[in-house]
């Protein structure tokens, strides 16, 4: 996956920022140090965005394992 980075002159500093995604982007007082949080902000939402999707698959894990217990129930009593 290709993406670009715009890296625009913001009052006394750089704002740089992934185009076509409004929620990433970084503010600093040089152009390199604005690349580098920008990749920080990148790697943080992806943390975030992995830790949601492990969270969904432990509760999916869950809810099979409650399903099975009560089907097994049902078919015994």
């Amino acid at each position: 996956m290709k993406i670009n980075v715009v890296i625009e002159k913001d009052g006394d500093g750089y704002l740089a920022r992934v185009e076509g995604h409004q929620n990433l982007f970084a503010f600093a007082y040089t152009e390199k140090d604005a690349v580098i949080e920008l990749k920080n902000v990148v790697e943080m939402v992806m943390d975030y965005h992995l830790e949601q999707a492990n969270d969904e698959r432990i509760i999916r894990n869950e809810l099979a394992t409650t399903v099975e217990k009560y089907a097994l129930q049902i078919c015994c009593f």
